[in-house]
């Protein structure tokens, strides 16, 4: 049921004597309410029989106008309204439109990073297998470098022991039968080391003199006197005052003290 106030509102906005503001809140009403909209028309419907029985009148100045500006702006709260509603309607399903596309575009760029990703993760894989290869080949390349080496190594030491001329001097002399001495000649460096044991020492005046005998030189050439000053083990290097082409043998002299310029004394060790 409708009150008396919301009766009178009613009959105010069909005489169009109510502002702007409440018009429209009462246009919005009648729309949502049924039983408003019954009364409004019954309204109408009573004000146009009384206008019936009432005799012809002439229209107050200005009252087309205002029936006309009435319509305008009634439509003009229409076309509101309804762009309103519209909106109402249309953006929520816009909003969902930008969301589906905002997806769709998302969903594209994680296709597109996942592809990425998996290229990627095989091009590193590769690198991977590619080092691997590469790590084997150093191992086996630093094998074979190892054993390169230990061939050259090899390799030295048997052009070293090829190139050392071992003698062993046996005694020319029945006194010195117990004596030994060994010579170990190192071709390319023209010089060698003397080993004497049990060789006794010279007797006052004299000296153990050592000599290199080369084949393309006419006298044996002299390695210096040794210093003997006991029977026993005396290790000594030597070098032959001259070049010496091919040591073919050793030879030890009892010489006069400090040595000759050739062998004058008697020869008493001699090897080759």
């Amino acid at each position: 049921m409708i009150d008396e106030s919301k009766q009178d509102l009613l009959i105010q906005y069909l005489l169009n004597e109510l502002d702007s503001s409440t018009a429209e809140k009462i246009g919005d009403e009648l729309q949502a309410n049924a039983e408003l909209r019954d009364f409004v028309r019954e309204t109408e419907d009573a004000l146009a029989s009384m206008a019936c029985g009432w005799p012809p009148m002439k229209a107050p100045a200005g009252l087309p106008q205002r029936i006309l500006q009435q319509e305008r702006n009634l439509a003009k709260g229409l076309t509101s309204r309804s762009r309103a509603r519209i909106v109402q309607l249309v953006l929520p399903w816009a909003l969902a439109a930008c969301l589906a596309v905002v997806c769709v575009v998302l969903a594209m760029e994680r296709t597109s990073l996942e592809k990425k990703t998996e290229q990627v993760s095989q091009e590193l894989l590769s690198l991977q297998q590619k080092n691997s290869r590469f790590e084997e080949e150093l191992t086996m390349l630093q094998k074979r470098n190892a054993r390169l080496e230990q061939d050259f190594a090899t390799q030295q030491k048997k052009n070293v022991l090829a190139e050392l001329k071992i003698a062993t001097l046996k005694a020319q002399v029945a006194a010195y039968r117990s004596a030994s001495a060994v010579v170990v000649w190192d071709k390319d460096q023209e010089s060698g080391v003397l080993q004497l044991d049990r060789l006794p020492p010279p007797a006052t005046g004299r000296d153990y003199q050592l000599w290199v005998i080369d084949p393309k030189i006419a006298q044996p050439v002299s390695a210096g006197v040794l210093s003997v000053p006991n029977a026993g083990l005396i290790r000594t290097s030597f070098h032959p005052v001259s070049p010496i082409e091919s040591a073919a043998a050793f030879a030890i002299s009892l010489e006069k003290a400090g040595g000759a310029p050739k062998p004058e004394g008697q020869i008493i060790l001699v090897g080759k």
